[in-house]
């Protein structure tokens, strides 16, 4: 008997994101283990909305199902205005940066929910210095087989929203040198990382079972990849981003997946590579949007790319078609800024105090 995954329908490119969030003392700007205050203190609006996360110091708001970026953005500044309320009573606030600059392993507490200790038992020390911090986004398909194609397009994407959303280049107290260090501690994991591609959503299901029925995993979630196809939910997920405090730079790279999954229904996909794919993404990682990216026979710039499929995208007519193309003609000024890991690292070297850098993650 052929073993078969359900995929639930979603209307087709809806979008939702799921930002993990710091909570931080307002003083000392050190973590504070404080997600308990948050659910015996949450608003009626926003349970649900605010969920717990592997550390007592961290908390994840995840958004409905939205038809546009720009509403799922609105729920997410909802919720940290309503955990920012509540922290000014309980003396913590909140950062949104992909890693905390100074904490160590030694000062955080794993949530004592079954599946944190279960995998805190798997993954040891690794669990324990996981002060790393995602924004994960979901679009919406109808059929599976039109989900795997836009999971192959973004593979071959994954440097352009690593690049876009690069905040943690500071770790234990330590400039890493790199533009987004969760990265390289994520990708210790044994299923995270950049996934292959299928040809159909049959492999998918061919190498779900296997890890599955061999006791390494119990569901999807417990697939790490950069990029996931999500049965349960009938998306693909972007895992890729680290946590952000530029709510506009949600909403660009929101719209920006959204646009490529559009796109992907009618485009032939190439495939590279995977030395290719970890070497664009390398680069990402060291340099954000300055990293240089193979693509197909040139050699171009992270950013140039971004750019390419920008213009792309709007010769296509797909922006317009999604009814971003408003939004998207604002936003799309975001690549003439710094990157958060940029504008972090140059913070850093004028006033060499970590405090002011982890004060760079409070919502903007």
């Amino acid at each position: 008997m052929k073993r078969e995954l359900d995929f639930r329908a979603s209307k087709p490119f809806t979008v939702g994101a799921e930002l993990e969030v710091q909570l931080v003392d307002r003083d000392t700007f050190s973590l504070s283990d404080s997600s308990d205050i948050i659910f015996q203190n949450l608003p009626a609006e926003l349970k649900g909305i605010v969920q717990p996360e592997v550390l007592t110091s961290m908390v994840e708001i995840v958004t409905p199902v939205c038809e546009y970026p720009e509403e799922a953005v609105h729920y997410i500044k909802k919720a940290l205005i309503g955990i920012d309320r509540i922290g000014e009573d309980y003396g913590f606030r909140v950062s949104a940066l992909g890693t905390h600059t100074f904490a160590k392993k030694e000062q955080t507490h794993i949530t004592a929910k079954e599946r944190y200790l279960r995998l805190l038992q798997e993954l040891q020390i690794l669990l324990r210095q996981f002060l790393i911090y995602g924004l994960h986004i979901h679009v919406g398909f109808p059929d599976k087989e039109l989900a795997v194609k836009a999971y192959n397009m973004v593979i071959n994407y994954l440097p352009v929203f690593l690049g876009i959303s690069a905040s943690s280049p500071f770790f234990y107290g330590e400039f890493t040198g790199l533009h987004s260090y969760r990265t390289k501690i994520f990708e210790q994991l044994p299923r995270a990382g950049i996934p292959e591609y299928f040809d159909n959503f049959s492999q998918f299901e061919d190498l779900y079972f296997k890890l599955k029925e061999s006791g390494f995993i119990e569901s999807i979630k417990d697939i790490w990849w950069d990029v996931r196809i999500h049965p349960d939910l009938g998306t693909i997920e972007l895992r890729v981003c680290d946590s952000n405090p530029e709510i506009e730079r949600i909403e660009f790279l929101i719209t920006l997946l959204q646009g490529l999954s559009f796109l992907s229904q009618e485009e032939k996909i190439p495939k590279f590579y995977h030395q290719i794919l970890k070497q664009n993404k390398w680069n990402a990682t060291r340099y954000s949007l300055s990293g240089k990216l193979i693509d197909r026979n040139k050699i171009t710039t992270i950013k140039g790319k971004t750019y390419s499929i920008i213009d792309y995208l709007e010769t296509k007519g797909v922006f317009k078609s999604l009814k971003t193309d408003k939004r998207m003609e604002k936003l799309k000024g975001i690549l003439e800024k710094k990157t958060v890991s940029e504008k972090m690292i140059m913070v850093y070297k004028k006033t060499n105090d970590l405090k002011v850098v982890e004060s760079m993650g409070f919502i903007k």
